[in-house]
């Protein structure tokens, strides 16, 4: 077959799909009139899920089936100018700056003072995310938040995960094609020889360069290679790198050492991501059964799975289980900002482990592995899952989640 439908079919499958859209919008608007909001109000019932899955499934296969198809290669092609511009606005905090604005907007010109961006260029990228319904224009050169964008404003979780996609992730796609045609490198599945090290300019694993520091000279010079060496990857930017350009002005020492901030980002980004992805989980398992039981998070970063579920049963006892610089930053700030009872009371501990080792806890009622596992290859995964088995008791149970 040669993937080509006849005019006739297409026409048939579009009035079938027609059909379907109907009776999803009809679940839709039952389900929404109906929902009963959680406390944080992001979690849909089963039928509100299942009637936004299928409008959302029956919105692509419309795109196919009316699209030109040459058009729609070019379109997916050009797709990388969305994110980009997603990843400026997010960077510069734009959703914020419009919220100060409500829904009459800001005029392009008061914007472009305010972001530091010549005002037709910015222009262009306010109006491609537009084009894609993320922000409005409510007049010429006028722009305003809509339901998208707002959900950015005053997030600094999700903030950082659209952060994270537009850093060294998105200057290791550039190399990614030579990566994976390379003899040698394409058939590779060390993590220390990925299109990441091309990128950067590296021989270390992504985690280990996130825990390297490096001095703000390197920084503001877009020099993110080892000591300081050049490489493909820009940087960060945006507000992160401004703080950075007004310490230099203000006459900080620029060749003082300091973390890498892509590892704050990353870290921060792990709970708005999760937040996003993961509200599910928070209810889908009967975690009220387990009374005072133990959950470890192994990979846990700074503990925002557990932060969230220790809100909805607070009986739990948590332990945390990374690297040190991220679980430092999880118990002496955002536990103790966010659920500092839990830190007094003795519900969480954190405790410094690398998960291809042993685990240390023993015999816990709960070992939880969440966003881990897609992150390396399989001779890596079955040593993270040797390293739980060693620590389980009789009773202990693995779960691990994924969407």
């Amino acid at each position: 077959m040669d993937g080509t439908t006849s005019t006739d079919q297409t026409t048939l499958q579009i009035l079938k799909l027609g059909e379907l859209i109907q009776t999803a919008i009809a679940d839709y608007v039952a389900a929404k009139s109906s929902q009963v909001k959680n406390a944080e109000g992001s979690l849909p019932s089963h039928a509100l899920f299942e009637a936004q899955k299928t409008l959302l499934s029956a919105a692509g296969m419309i795109t196919e089936l009316v699209s030109d198809p040459s058009g729609r290669v070019i379109e997916v092609a050009l797709q990388h100018y969305e994110s980009r511009s997603m990843h400026i606005a997010a960077s510069l905090r734009i959703p914020e700056i419009l919220a100060e604005h409500g829904n009459a907007g800001c005029g392009i010109d008061t914007l472009a003072t305010r972001v530091g961006i010549e005002s037709r260029k910015l222009s262009r990228v306010m109006r491609c995310l537009c084009s894609a319904h993320v922000f409005r224009e409510t007049a010429e050169d006028v722009f305003a938040n809509n339901v998208i964008s707002s959900a950015l404003v005053d997030n600094d979780p999700l903030r950082a995960y659209i952060l994270l996609c537009g850093q060294y992730a998105y200057t290791a796609s550039d190399y990614l094609p030579r990566n994976l045609t390379d003899p040698i490198k394409g058939p590779c599945y060390s993590v220390e020889v990925t299109a990441f090290q091309d990128a950067v300019g590296t021989k270390a694993s992504i985690w280990d360069w996130m825990e390297e520091t490096t001095k703000v000279q390197d920084l503001l010079d877009g020099r993110n290679g080892p000591d300081g060496a050049a490489s493909a990857y820009p940087g960060i930017f945006g507000t992160e790198l401004q703080q950075f350009v007004q310490e230099a002005k203000d006459g900080l020492d620029t060749q003082r050492q300091v973390a890498r901030p892509e590892h704050a980002i990353f870290s921060l980004a792990m709970i708005g991501g999760g937040r996003v992805s993961g509200r599910a989980h928070l209810y889908d398992f009967p975690w009220a059964s387990l009374g005072n039981a133990t959950v470890v998070d192994v990979g846990g970063g700074m503990g925002g799975f557990c932060l969230e579920l220790s809100r909805l049963y607070p009986g739990l006892n948590f332990v945390i289980l990374d690297r040190a610089q991220v679980i430092k930053k999880g118990e002496n700030e955002v536990w103790q900002r966010e659920n500092p009872s839990a830190l007094q009371q003795g519900h969480v501990k954190f405790v410094e482990h690398d998960f291809f080792e042993e685990n240390p806890i023993k015999n816990a009622d709960i070992y939880w592995l969440r966003y881990i596992l897609h992150d390396w290859s399989d001779d890596y995964c079955v040593k993270i899952l040797d390293g739980i088995r060693a620590g389980m008791g009789p009773r202990s149970r693995l779960l691990i989640w994924y969407v």
